[in-house]
């Protein structure tokens, strides 16, 4: 575990194995316990991993000694990049932490092996009402009970309710516990709902892939149609045709890493090996 520091906030981070570098951004809630089912996959396989939790989040200050921004989060990454000495990493990022990497991957070319991504890069009425329902939610009902709802749309639907979702919660609901903090919340959440990246998706110059379950209740649901797989895949590629898709069968959405981690990994590494 190390900690940076950049502009008097503390920036956490953490650097593990020996190999081809990958940084790991996960969700604002589950942020690097997202990939946890997968880390020792990864470590075994020759990838470094780097974890990372960004300004007013998770091990990372939650004083607000400025305004949360995503370009300060991805200022925020490149300072920690550089503390760590590492000059060109693969990004694995997911959920809504997504555009924290596709910015950054626009934004410093020359720092980017690849950029393997979950294909979520704008706001629109859809999110921004999930934003502000989950900053309700946390504050009447408690901070695990938020975790509740996410699961509920981004688990399949066959998981639901069954022992597999009560496994899941039982390991979820003391996570977002500690990586959420009320104080920094309302901000995050608004700092989320304003973002529109349509046009640093086409200046991504690093060979991208859009890693992501096909599975979810967000499929059946026609007002939840703009987070759906084939929404979501459709829309960006029109942005970046060249972009190439890899499905986890069976998978949740963005949990496919944590439902299921060996496929998941399978696939990264498979590509990971074309462009080490």
């Amino acid at each position: 575990m190390t900690e940076a520091y950049r502009n008097g906030s503390k920036i956490w981070y953490e650097v593990k194995g020996e190999g081809n570098p990958l940084l790991l951004i996960g969700g604002f809630a589950l942020l690097h316990n997202q990939f946890e089912f997968c880390d020792p996959i990864l470590q075994k396989s020759g990838i470094k991993t780097i974890h990372w939790n960004y300004r007013g989040s998770g091990l990372s200050d939650w004083s607000l000694t400025e305004p949360l921004t995503l370009e300060g989060w991805v200022e925020d990454l490149k300072f920690t990049l550089d503390e760590a000495g590492i000059e060109k990493t693969n990004i694995w990022c997911t959920s809504t932490s997504t555009p924290i990497g596709i910015r950054f991957a626009s934004k410093y070319p020359e720092r980017m092996k690849t950029l393997i991504t979950y294909p979520y890069y704008k706001v629109d009425d859809y999110w921004r009402n999930v934003f502000h329902a989950a900053y309700w939610v946390a504050h009447v009902f408690g901070i695990t009970q938020l975790s509740r709802v996410f699961a509920g749309v981004v688990l399949t639907p066959e998981t639901l309710y069954g022992p597999e979702h009560f496994k899941y919660e039982k390991w979820a609901a003391p996570i977002y516990e500690k990586n959420v903090n009320m104080t920094t919340m309302k901000e995050l959440m608004d700092t989320l709902s304003s973002i529109d990246l349509t046009g640093d998706v086409p200046r991504i110059k690093c060979p991208t892939l859009l890693l992501m379950g096909n599975e979810s209740a967000l499929n059946d649901e026609e007002s939840m149609q703009s987070a759906s797989f084939d929404t979501l895949v459709s829309d960006f590629l029109e942005l970046k045709p060249d972009a190439e898709v890899q499905a986890v069968k069976g998978a949740g959405s963005t949990y496919c890493m944590i439902t299921n981690p060996v496929e998941t990994c399978e696939l990264l590494l498979n590509y990971l090996k074309n462009y080490d």
